[in-house]
């Protein structure tokens, strides 16, 4: 028993664990992301009571029988939507850090917009208001 229980715990260790990357297709009035597996199948987040989950990693994502195209390392297509990574819209937001005009809120940048087949569009803050 004892030689096996450092297999066991090497075996089941977060090393190993897959990682996956979240994209999102828009923000607000949804957040609407998902995650694609290693065959390219799309799993879309939800935080409905109770789900049952089909990959937990970092929330809970259903799977659906859509495969993703892959468009570039952060941008997939889904259907005939498209979805940016989230270190693609963090490095949008880097590389423009000039606020975007929010109207009543003043100069914010919530990370709002929508992505498109040329990458994360930003949408100031007053779009939604």
């Amino acid at each position: 028993m004892n030689r096996f229980f450092p297999a066991i715990v090497l075996f089941f260790s977060p090393l190993f664990a897959e990682e996956y990357t979240i994209y999102t297709k828009e923000r607000p009035p949804f957040s609407i992301s998902g995650i694609i597996d290693s065959n390219k199948t799309f799993y879309y987040f939800t935080n409905a009571y109770e789900p049952k989950c089909d990959i937990v990693a970092n929330g809970c994502f259903m799977k659906t029988n859509v495969k993703a195209e892959i468009i570039s390392e952060d941008i997939i297509k889904v259907g005939s939507s498209y979805y940016c990574s989230e270190d693609h819209i963090k490095a949008r937001k880097k590389s423009n850090p000039k606020p975007v005009l929010s109207g009543r809120f003043g100069d914010l940048d919530y990370g709002y917009g929508d992505c498109t087949k040329d990458g994360w569009q930003a949408k100031p803050a007053s779009f939604y208001d």
